[in-house]
C-alpha cells in the first residue's frame, strides 16, 4: 500500500499531537524533532532506569522518553523499502563520516540545541540561538568547502 507524502505528514502530525496530549505535556513545549537532545534523553533515561543514576533528562522525557529518532529511522527505512530504494552502502572514506557525525553530536551537545531548536530559539530572540545559528552556518560552509576539496583531489 502506497501512502502519499501529504497523507503521511498529516497522520504523523496528528499522531504526535495525540501522543503529546496523552502523555500530558501542557502547554505543549517547543521540543520539536531533535537528533541531539532526544537521543541523549533516551540514553540518560534508560541508564537512570537500569542503574538508578540521576543523569539529566528534559521535562518532556521524564516519564516516557521521546522516540522521535527511532521513529524517523523506522519511517525512513519503511519509505525506502516501499519505493524499492533500500540498500546499505559503505562510504568511500568511513572515517570522515564517523568524525563528522561525532563533531555534530559534540557541538550540538555543547550548544544544547539541535538545528530545529536553534531556529525555534531565533523566533524567541535568543542570543544563544543566534550565536549557535552563526556557528552552525560557519560549520556548514566549512564542511561544504571540505567536501568539495576532497572530491576534487
Amino acid at each position: 500500500m502506497k501512502v502519499d507524502k501529504l497523507t503521511a505528514g498529516f497522520f504523523t502530525g496528528l499522531w504526535a499531537a495525540i501522543a503529546q496530549a496523552w502523555v500530558g505535556v501542557l502547554p505543549p513545549s517547543a521540543f520539536g524533532i531533535c537528533f541531539i537532545s532526544h537521543p541523549s534523553d533516551l540514553f540518560n533515561w534508560t541508564v537512570n532506569k537500569i542503574f538508578g543514576t540521576s543523569f539529566y533528562v528534559h521535562e518532556p522525557s521524564l516519564d516516557i522518553p521521546l522516540l522521535t529518532v527511532l521513529g524517523v529511522l523506522i519511517g525512513a527505512s519503511l519509505a525506502t523499502i516501499q519505493h524499492k530504494e533500500f540498500k546499505f552502502r559503505m562510504p568511500r572514506n568511513p572515517l570522515d563520516h564517523y568524525i563528522n557525525g561525532f563533531m555534530v553530536a559534540v557541538f550540538g551537545l555543547m550548544l544544547g540545541y539541535c538545528s530545529v531548536h536553534i531556529i525555534m530559539g531565533l523566533t524567541y530572540g535568543s542570543i544563544i540561538a543566534l550565536t549557535g545559528f552563526a556557528g552552525m552556518m560557519l560549520g556548514v560552509t566549512l564542511a561544504v568547502l571540505y567536501i568539495k576539496w576532497s572530491v576534487r583531489r
